[in-house]
Parts: C-alpha cells; sequence; structure tokens
C-alpha cells in the first residue's frame, strides 16, 4: 500500500509541475481555444501522461516490487500502451486542426479493433439479471462499443472547467480501490498514477480554467479507463470487476447515453455537438461554472461510492445503486428541462392509451361516412351528437347564420347527443377548432367548432381528422339537405 501513496503524491506532484509547461508548449504548437476571448492551451492530456508515466518510472526506478511488475506490464499491457500513443496523437492533431468527427471515430474504432484482436477484449458482461458470456461477433462489438464509448463520454463531459477531470479523478480513484481490492496491483498502481497526474492538473483546469484537457486529454483519460476496466474484468471475479467500472463511469456514460437519446428523438445527427449536455443545462438554469463543476463532482462522487457496494455483492447492494441511478436520471430529466424526454414521455403514455385514441379515430371515420347518407338536418345533428357525447373535447357549438343577417345568428350547444339552443361566451381558458361552411345553395353559413380546456391531460384524438375528414364530409353534407327550420 505504501508504493500506491507514494506514486500517488509523485504523480501529483509532477502534474501540478509540468502542466504550466505542457500550457506553453499548447499556445506554441497552436493548441489553443480562442473562444473566451483569449487563447486557452488545450494540453493538459500532455501533463497528466507524463506526469504519470515519470512517477512510475521514478518509483520503479527505486522500488525492486514495482520496477518488477512494470517490466512485466510491457508485456502484458503493450497493446494498451501503443493504443494510447494513438489516440493521444489523435487528440494533439485534433486540438490543433480541429479534426471533423468521422475521421476520429474511424481512427477510435480502428485502434479498439487491434486491442481486441491484441487480446484486450470484454469476454462477459454484466447485467442485473445476471452475467452473460459474449461469442467472438458479441465479444469485438461490445469491446469497440466499450473503448470508443468511453473515450468520448469523457470528451463530451469536458464541455466546462473541470467538469471531466474531476469525473476522471473519482473514477479512477474507485477503479484503484476495486483492482487494490481484488489483489490486481498492475491494474491499481496505473490507476492510482492516473488520479495523481489528473488531481494535480486540476487546480489548473478548475473554473477559471487556464488550461485545458484538450481532446488529447480527456481522449486519453477515457481510453485508458476503459481499457483498465477490461483488464480487470479478465481478471477479478466477473460481477465485481464488471459492475465496479460500469457505476464508476456513471456521470459520463449517462451523460452520452442522454444526449444519443436526445438527437435520436429530434432526429439529430448522432455525432454533431450541440450545447445540451448536463453541465450545459446547469449552467442554462442559472448556476455558476464553479457551482456546475461541484455538482458534477458530488454526482461523480456519488457513482464512485456506489460502485463500491459491488465489493461484495448482493441484491441489496444492487437495488440501491439502481435506485441511484434511476433518481440521478428522473432529477436531469425533470429539472434540467430535457425537452426531448418529456416528448417521448407523452409518446409512450399515448402508446399506453392508443386504443382509446384508435376508438374514437374510428368513431370520426364512421361520422364522415355516415354523413354522406344524411337526408335531413335532424340527421346531420344526430350523426354530430353521437360522435362527440363521449369525446375527449369539453363542449361543442354549432352556429347558423341566415343569408346576410349575421345579427340573427342561432346558436347551439350539444349536450350529450340531444342539441339545445343556447348562447355562451367562450370562456379564458379554452382553446378550440373551427369548421366552417355553407348550408345550402342561398348563402346560409354554419360553424361547428369544438372546445377543449387548458390544463387537461394531452390530446390523444386526431385533430387533422376532424379537420380533413369530418369537415367537408359535413360541408358537402350541410350542402345538400334543405336547411334548418331557423333559417
Amino acid at each position: 500500500m505504501r508504493s500506491y501513496l507514494i506514486v500517488f503524491l509523485l504523480a501529483l506532484l509532477l502534474g501540478f509541475g509540468l502542466t504550466p509547461l505542457a500550457g506553453r508548449l499548447g499556445l506554441r504548437v497552436g493548441a489553443v481555444d480562442r473562444t473566451k476571448g483569449r487563447d486557452i492551451p488545450r494540453a493538459g492530456g500532455m501533463a497528466i501522461l507524463i506526469a504519470g508515466a515519470l512517477a512510475l518510472l521514478g518509483l520503479g526506478a527505486v522500488w525492486a516490487p514495482v520496477r518488477g511488475l512494470l517490466r512485466h506490464s510491457w508485456q502484458q499491457l503493450l497493446p494498451v500502451y501503443a493504443g494510447a500513443v494513438v489516440v493521444v496523437g489523435l487528440g494533439v492533431v485534433d486540438d490543433i486542426r480541429r479534426l471533423k468527427a468521422l475521421p476520429k471515430l474511424v481512427v477510435e474504432v480502428a485502434v479498439a479493433v487491434g486491442l481486441y484482436a491484441a487480446g484486450v477484449r470484454a469476454a462477459t458482461v454484466w447485467l442485473p439479471f445476471g452475467i452473460v458470456e459474449l461469442g467472438p461477433l458479441l465479444g469485438l462489438a461490445f469491446t469497440v462499443l466499450w473503448i470508443v464509448g468511453i473515450a468520448n463520454a469523457f470528451n463530451l463531459l469536458d464541455g466546462i472547467d473541470g467538469a471531466a477531470s474531476g469525473a476522471a479523478v473519482f473514477a479512477l480513484l474507485a477503479m484503484f480501490v476495486a483492482s487494490a481490492t481484488l489483489r490486481q496491483p498492475l491494474v491499481a498502481l496505473l490507476a492510482v498514477a492516473l488520479a495523481g497526474a489528473t488531481l494535480g492538473f486540476l487546480p489548473y483546469n478548475f473554473p477559471p480554467a487556464r488550461i485545458y484537457l484538450g481532446d488529447s486529454g480527456s481522449l486519453f483519460l477515457g481510453f485508458m479507463l476503459a481499457t483498465l476496466a477490461i483488464e480487470g474484468a479478465t481478471k477479478g471475479p466477473a460481477i465485481v470487476a464488471i459492475a465496479i467500472p460500469l457505476v464508476a463511469f456513471g456521470l459520463p456514460v449517462m451523460d452520452t447515453t442522454i444526449a444519443v437519446i436526445r438527437r435520436a428523438a429530434r432526429g439529430a445527427p448522432l455525432f454533431t455537438g450541440d450545447r445540451e449536455h448536463l453541465h450545459h443545462r446547469l449552467l442554462d438554469i442559472g448556476f455558476t461554472n464553479v457551482q456546475a463543476a461541484a455538482i458534477l463532482y458530488v454526482v461523480s462522487a456519488a457513482f464512485a461510492l456506489a460502485s463500491m457496494l459491488f465489493l461484495n455483492p448482493n441484491l441489496r447492494g444492487m437495488a440501491v445503486v439502481l435506485t441511484m441511478i434511476g433518481a440521478v436520471v428522473w432529477l436531469a430529466v425533470r429539472h434540467l428541462r430535457l425537452h426531448e424526454f418529456f416528448e417521448l414521455g407523452r409518446l409512450a403514455q399515448r402508446g399506453v392509451t392508443q386504443t382509446k385514441a384508435i376508438g374514437f379515430n374510428v368513431q370520426v371515420r364512421r361520422a364522415s361516412d355516415a354523413l354522406e347518407h344524411c337526408a335531413s338536418w335532424d340527421e346531420i345533428v344526430g350523426v354530430l351528437g353521437m360522435l362527440f357525447e363521449e369525446s375527449e373535447f369539453d363542449g361543442v357549438r354549432l352556429v347558423m347564420v341566415p343569408p346576410g343577417r349575421q345579427s340573427r345568428r342561432h346558436e347551439f350547444r350539444f349536450e350529450g347527443a340531444r342539441l339545445v339552443e343556447r348562447a355562451e361566451p367562450i370562456q379564458a381558458d379554452e382553446w378550440g377548432v373551427h369548421l366552417p361552411f355553407d348550408i345550402g345553395s342561398g348563402g346560409a353559413r354554419g360553424e361547428l367548432a369544438i372546445f377543449r380546456r387548458y390544463g387537461r391531460r394531452p390530446l390523444l384524438t386526431d385533430v387533422n381528422l376532424i379537420v380533413d375528414g369530418l369537415r367537408p364530409a359535413l360541408a358537402k353534407a350541410a350542402g345538400r339537405v334543405a336547411p334548418p327550420a331557423v333559417l
């Protein structure tokens, strides 16, 4: 345990000392962000990478057990190290030249496929109902999705000062505790070194940031967390090794999942950025950058602590974790105004009650057919009364105006299936659909108006069907039969 503490403190000091140097390098090579009116270097990832590597090498130089572990790791984790170099190089190029999403994705997928071919792969996946063994094809798909997804999840979270780096610290510490407990010293050593280096970088990245992680940093941290989780999953008890990273990475995974659902719900491109991530929504509802970062840290810490419940897996711990995830998602949807989820909820509610909507829509179509065969106004009134007797609308009004005599308009209300002549003013809390039509050929006019009060549950009836189906049928019937006696 002493070696873990030493490498953590050494990486922290190196991260704190190297970050200003990385910032100056970023300014020199053009890896800068100019959105805040000043040049802010996007090179924090280089400081974290170098600080973590130097801390491990420094301790290995003076501590024989660590030196032996690192020497062994070159054989065990060489594909991971090679993949990390490619990912960091991709991030550096993107920080300087701003690559498009597709080329970046192609490189990331290629790295993940290469890792799978080299043996860094997920063979099982944990689900709440048990462990699922993955075959070759599913294993490849899951490995690629996991590595690319987690790397980009931290990249997407890096939208406000300190968000991604703070979340990474908590996730890395959770990985360290789990790996140390499960006696996976190599994974634990790498995780604690990266945690220390990232924590040393954080003071420069905390709002207001003087240096950003950049894509090189956020992609690197996400990539290392994803691959270390796979390495841990291959050597620990399956449910523990798989469940812990799933929960520990809860904040970036949840943010990315919500972003994908939001964009898919409204038909937007999945890989096009927007300013509607959880951290952006916190800013939009009035929190300062510091407050938003603090909230994200609390959520990240809660996920990290919750993941520790799986060190001694049981149904109670699983229930606590699932309840916490559900509560966080509910609070995010409810209070951060994620409007796409309200629309999905409305559609889900509509699906549950769709049979009622279908029933009334069928009645509208039948009424339209019946109007074609009406031979008198009494029959027209009977068809309309039967149609709206059990509808979702709160009132139905029928107005008839003699030719050229607007002052002698006759206004009727449907009471059930009966038509009663009674004039009532439109209420302030009503909205309506007005369907005008001609009566006979003498110039008389009519209007059918259906009303509904504000504040009711969402309307299931297809209003378009009333406008485009019922109105033409009513107009033809009213123009064909003899005008009512009141005209």
